[in-house]
């Protein structure tokens, strides 16, 4: 596609050409190790933009990616060549307290959700930063501090506005289009743009949140007092094991990061109990516990996940914590191959696995952790010596778990993982949906499920 555009019937937003002064900011993703150049960068303002810019791109023949805020390190949000549909501008949130609701535009970060939900001490289950976008992080599943308390992301997910390849817009509810919502639940961006979301919202105002740090020689035994406390925790205590590397030392570090929903006795007995870790070698680096506004708590690791660094992620689901598992991510977590790199250790359950796995089209629900390998560096030099340890390490975590990974945190990894990270009958569902919704599959830049050729 080389021909400049001017002008698009019906679309009123803001379109931006390579050599624009704002072409660079527009094309800019979160990982830069993707360094895609659209044709033209279609910047929507409105649902009727999202529509005018549907349908010219489905139209045109080039290849279409969709933005909501350039989260997706795989590069999914962004094209070479073809027409992004940039949807970062729209960013409203609009609460309804009594209903405990909230409609949120497509380019929305959980940190402009949160800000709006907590002045009604409300909350949505989101992720573990605050700087990611709800449209890609809520259709492929949404794990985060809230998850074991209220569920994923797509769980509470009520209702969408979604404007398939046919450009019309789809009101889908569970009480209308119920297959498609269904399908929204998990199944990524496979089906359209969505317009909107409708988010249940939840009870939350302070919580308690705790950080205890070691030096990462004493990795197995974090992670052993890890297994021991979370395998007996209730809903509403979520916790993760964090390698990184301490900034101002750059000694390797290896934390406990809690937080519990209830901000009373029992919540501060149960992060209280994560902390005490025994038969350390060393004294904590850190030891933080505290109650804190859910929103503050949900920036906590913002720091660690800045636009402009390199990444090159892989992750996998265990099926159990073993004692072998343990050396295993211990080993890997001590030799992390940059300080920017982290090795994240989430544990899953809660109410999550309690939901039946034919209920949304997220249906890998009975896993109790995720290893997820955040590779990131900053010296482009480093870049074959960085993906090498992460396909290394990958290779060391790979007979621990399935075939199938957690989507959002997947890579450019392949059909075949994505067909086992679905699972066969999911992936089939999704498959005649898709087939309905994108027969020729123009929204191919995503988790990508191939239109059934029997539908």
């Amino acid at each position: 596609m080389t021909r400049a555009i001017d002008a698009i019937p019906g679309f009123t937003g803001h379109i931006v050409h390579p050599g624009g002064h704002d072409y660079d900011s527009a094309r800019q993703v979160f990982n830069a190790l993707v360094d895609k150049r659209p044709a033209v960068v279609l910047r929507c303002r409105s649902r009727a933009d999202i529509v005018a810019a549907v349908r010219y791109a489905v139209g045109s023949g080039a290849e279409i990616a969709v933005r909501c805020s350039g989260h997706s390190v795989a590069g999914h949000s962004s094209t070479d060549g073809g027409i992004l549909i940039d949807l970062s501008l729209m960013r409203g949130v609009v609460v309804d307290a009594e209903h405990r609701i909230a409609v949120v535009q497509p380019g929305a970060t959980w940190r402009d959700i949160d800000r709006a939900t907590a002045r009604h001490g409300l909350a949505c289950p989101g992720g573990v930063v605050s700087t990611t976008g709800v449209g890609g992080f809520t259709l492929g599943g949404g794990v985060g501090w809230l998850s074991r308390a209220y569920g994923l992301t797509c769980d509470n997910l009520a209702a969408a506005e979604l404007v398939p390849a046919n450009g019309e817009v789809l009101y889908v509810s569970a009480a209308q289009n119920e297959e498609i919502l269904w399908g929204l639940r998990g199944g990524g961006g496979n089906f359209g743009v969505v317009a909107h979301f409708v988010l249940d919202l939840h009870p939350v105002d302070q919580v308690i949140g705790g950080i205890q740090a070691y030096d990462d020689t004493d990795a197995e035994a974090v992670l052993k007092h890890f297994r021991a406390q979370m395998n007996n925790a209730d809903d509403q205590l979520a916790s993760l094991v964090d390698f990184g590397t301490d900034e101002g030392s750059g000694r390797g570090l290896v934390t406990i990061l809690s937080c519990s929903t209830r901000p009373d006795e029992i919540g501060r007995a149960a992060v209280g109990a994560l902390a005490q870790v025994h038969g350390m070698t060393t004294e904590p680096v850190i030891a933080l516990q505290r109650e804190i506004a859910y929103p503050t708590w949900q920036q906590a690791l913002d720091h660690t996940a800045p636009f402009g660094r390199l990444n090159y992620w892989k992750s996998t689901f265990l099926t159990e914590l073993s004692d072998d598992a343990i050396r295993r991510i211990a080993v890997l977590g001590r030799t992390r191959p940059a300080p920017q790199t982290h090795v994240h250790l989430i544990r899953l359950g809660g109410v999550p696995s309690r939901v039946p796995p034919q209920a949304t089209a997220f249906s890998t629900r009975n896993y109790p952790y995720i290893v997820h390998l955040i590779t990131t560096w900053t010296d482009r030099a480093d870049t074959e010596r960085c993906k090498s340890w992460t396909d290394e390490a990958y290779e060391t975590l790979r007979p621990l778990g399935p075939a199938g990974v957690y989507l959002n945190f997947v890579g450019d990894e392949g059909p075949l993982r994505i067909r086992a990270s679905f699972g066969e009958a999911t992936y089939r569902r999704l498959a005649r949906l898709k087939a309905r919704l994108d027969p020729d599959n123009r929204f191919a830049l995503n988790q990508n499920v191939e239109p059934a050729a029997d539908s």
